[in-house]
């Protein structure tokens, strides 16, 4: 890959905005370069003249307006996450309550239950601890983000890191999420206390509205999980 590709690659991966505004400015910077090209100027030249990746694409993210997520979208988001790991947890839950495992004493649990359980119980435990913080560092949302078009970018609209990531997380970690997530609804930006300490803003997805459905399947997939829950008791449970 060429430097001038490097760059250019590294400017989008800091920009927030809709497709055809990206477009336009890689389409710039490409004319930059080929423009230098052509003069006989090396690709370092332009760099220097335009500033740092980072600089580039704040000053272009600061000409786009940010339309920050409500405090209802960010809740159903939350709902849909939720729900999906509850799909994914109670289902392991219940299997080791029938089993005999969840609920007993260690000492009393076959060994051929224990082991597999047991690295099930550890997976479920770090999906509940990393679910969150290395979908939003690496995509910027969740599963119910997704749905709901809607991402999670550092003040400037750059992307957010794993650090800043786990650090809007804590109250999630410590149970006291419903204390942060009220500051949504008197904040400027509706940010939760946590994303002021973290510099972070939940927007919505340039371009994109939420689509009526998305609403539904990010409150149904709690009630997926609690009937999955049931016909895993109707189908193993005691007669």
């Amino acid at each position: 890959m060429t430097t001038a590709n490097r760059y250019i690659d590294e400017v989008m991966r800091n920009v927030f905005a809709a497709a055809e505004d990206r477009d336009r400015l890689q389409a710039d910077l490409r004319s930059h370069f080929a423009e230098a090209e052509a003069e006989g100027r090396a690709p370092r030249e332009v760099i220097e003249g335009l500033g740092t990746p980072e600089e580039v694409a704040a000053a272009f993210n600061a000409e786009r307006e940010f339309r920050y997520a409500s405090f209802w979208q960010r809740l159903v988001a939350f709902v849909g996450d939720a729900g999906l790991l509850m799909c994914v947890v109670l289902p392991v839950l219940t299997l080791g309550f029938l089993a005999g495992v969840v609920g007993e004493e260690p000492s009393n649990v076959s060994i051929v239950w224990l082991v597999p359980f047991g690295l099930l119980f550890l997976a479920i435990l770090g999906l509940g601890i990393f679910y969150f913080p290395l979908l939003e560092a690496h995509f910027g949302k969740t599963f119910g983000k997704y749905l709901m078009r809607l991402r999670v970018v550092r003040e400037d609209g750059s992307p957010i890191g794993l650090g800043a990531s786990f650090v809007r997380r804590l109250s999630f970690y410590f149970d006291m999420l419903w204390v942060d997530a009220l500051f949504v609804l008197f904040t400027d930006k509706r940010q939760r206390a946590l994303d002021i300490v973290a510099k972070t803003i939940v927007v919505r997805e340039p371009g994109e509205d939420t689509p009526r459905w998305a609403w539904i399947v990010c409150l149904l997939l709690p009630a997926a999980a609690i009937c999955c829950l049931l016909c895993l008791f109707a189908l193993f449970g005691p007669a």
